[in-house]
Parts: C-alpha cells; sequence; structure tokens
C-alpha cells in the first residue's frame, strides 16, 4: 500500500471519532454545533503552532501571492466546522459523516481538474463511481423529500457543503506543498480557521469537566494530528485519490455509531458501505509492475 494513502487512512480513522464525540458532547450538555467547532480549533492552534515552531527548518518565507490561498484555506476549515457539527447535530452521526466525506471526491476531482489538471485515469473514475454508488445506497436517497423545514434534510444538505470545504481543502493544500511544509500549512491554516470562529466562542460557566475534556480531544487528535498526518500523505498522492481514500472516516464514524449510540444501517446502507470498501481497495493498492 502506498505510504500516502496508508497515512491518510490513519488521519482518516481519527477523523472518525469526531462526530460521535460531538453528539456525546450534547448528550450531556447543550452546546451549540458552532461552539463546538469554534472550541474545536482554538484547542487544535496553539499545539499546532508550537510543534510548528520547534520542528522549523530551512523554512522559505510565506510569499504573498500565497496569503490568499491561506485565506481561502482558513475560511474552509472554519465553514467545514460550521456545516459538519450543524449537520452530525440535525441527522444521524453515521449518515452526515458519509454524506460529508462521500460527496467530497466528486468535488475534488472537479476542482482537480480545473485547477491543478490532474487527469482522471480508469483507477480513479472507477473508485469515483463506485463511492458515488455507495453514498446514494447509503443516504437511500430515492426515499427521501428534502424540505428545509425537515431537521434531516437540512442536515444532509450541510454535510453536502461539508463536502465542498473538504475538497477545497485538499485541492489547496496540494498547491500550497510545493513551497511549504505540511506542518506550517496546518498551523497557519487552523490558526486563520479559529480567528475566523472567534465570534462563536462563548466560555459557559457551568460547563462540565468531561466536556471540556472531550472539546480538548476534537482540538488535539481528529484535528491536529489528523490533519498534520493528512497532509503529509497528501504530498504523495493526488488529492483526488486522497479524498476516496478518506472515505475510511466515515466508515469509522458509523463503526463507532453503531456501537455505542445504537444508530442502524439497513442492509440497503450495508451494501453502500461495502462500495465504499471497494472504492477504497482500488486506489490503495499499487499497480502491478
Amino acid at each position: 500500500m502506498q505510504r500516502g494513502i496508508l497515512l491518510i487512512l490513519l488521519a482518516a480513522v481519527l477523523w472518525g471519532t469526531t462526530g460521535i464525540s460531538a453528539r456525546y458532547i450534547n448528550d450531556v450538555y447543550p452546546l451549540s454545533p458552532l461552539t463546538i467547532g469554534a472550541w474545536r480549533l482554538l484547542f487544535a492552534s496553539p499545539i499546532l503552532i508550537l510543534i510548528s515552531y520547534l520542528s522549523k527548518g530551512n523554512e522559505e518565507p510565506l510569499q504573498k501571492p500565497h496569503l490568499g490561498i491561506f485565506l481561502i484555506y482558513g475560511i474552509t476549515v472554519a465553514t467545514y466546522q460550521l456545516s459538519f457539527f450543524s449537520a452530525v447535530t440535525l441527522a444521524m452521526v453515521s449518515t452526515a459523516t458519509l454524506i460529508a466525506i462521500c460527496t467530497s471526491p466528486v468535488f475534488v476531482a472537479i476542482l482537480s481538474r480545473l485547477f491543478l489538471k490532474e487527469r482522471l485515469n480508469i483507477r480513479v473514475f472507477l473508485a469515483l463511481v463506485l463511492s458515488i454508488s455507495g453514498t446514494i445506497l447509503i443516504m437511500d436517497i430515492y426515499q427521501l423529500n428534502f424540505s428545509l423545514d425537515s431537521d434531516q434534510s437540512l442536515g444532509y444538505l450541510l454535510a453536502l457543503g461539508a463536502g465542498l470545504s473538504y475538497a477545497t481543502y485538499a485541492v489547496a493544500g496540494k498547491s500550497l506543498l510545493a513551497h511549504y511544509s505540511p506542518l506550517r500549512i496546518v498551523s497557519i491554516t487552523f490558526s486563520l480557521g479559529a480567528l475566523f470562529m472567534l465570534p462563536f466562542i462563548p466560555v459557559p460557566s457551568d460547563l462540565p469537566i468531561k466536556v471540556w475534556g472531550i472539546l480538548l480531544f476534537l482540538g488535539v487528535v481528529p484535528t491536529a494530528l489528523a490533519y498534520i498526518i493528512f497532509t503529509t500523505g497528501l504530498k504523495s498522492t493526488t488529492a483526488t485519490s486522497a479524498s476516496i481514500a478518506s472515505l475510511f472516516e466515515p466508515l469509522t464514524a458509523t463503526f463507532l455509531a453503531l456501537t455505542f449510540i445504537g444508530e442502524r444501517l439497513s442492509l440497503i446502507q450495508s451494501i453502500g458501505a461495502i462500495l465504499l470498501f471497494s472504492a477504497l481497495a482500488i486506489i490503495s493498492v499499487r499497480k502491478a509492475a
């Protein structure tokens, strides 16, 4: 298995713990999705800055033409937090995560073709078809009646928005890796994301210690650590392949939701999960020489 894909798989497993952690917080204390996402970035940022400072080498200074990309990068990270945490609150953790991540390969394929000039070879195309098919089955899309009056439908729309934000992150990150280390990119990006989300960071006086612990976990493990691993893996694979490999995140989230909060997948949704695993296998194994 390619090293880049392996690193992205590890990051995806860590990301997969995010939704169920947010749901647990809401079961203990009525903290808004915006606040959860904001605290996640706030806890992650100083850790990333410190690690980046301690490990810096011969880094080139920031170039003015890249400042705009960094701003877009920070906005997409903040937007993802807002969209995703709202989605897992309004819909099931498993389905919201599946929709957010399983739609991102489609967005990445389009953005990569437009901005990175990446070609869609037959393996990537087949993986995209399988991932889209699996997403349709998992969503039970043929049974849905979308209405903004429905919390579940609104959650699905927000999950789609998270998928687009995620795809933008993957594509923008690829263009910056030619100039800066993965650690530096992540530290700057999440610091900007935290800055954008400062208006959503209240400090409840009665917040339980266990909730603070989970917020800290969200900042350190599925944020700081996972994004460093992901960005490192992205350097040795294409943005589209990386996005499809990240489908392991919703599968992890689904497993945790099934195990700990009693969510259940139907037979059709289970078949969809198998299709996602198939897409993952197609891009994870190197072609025979």
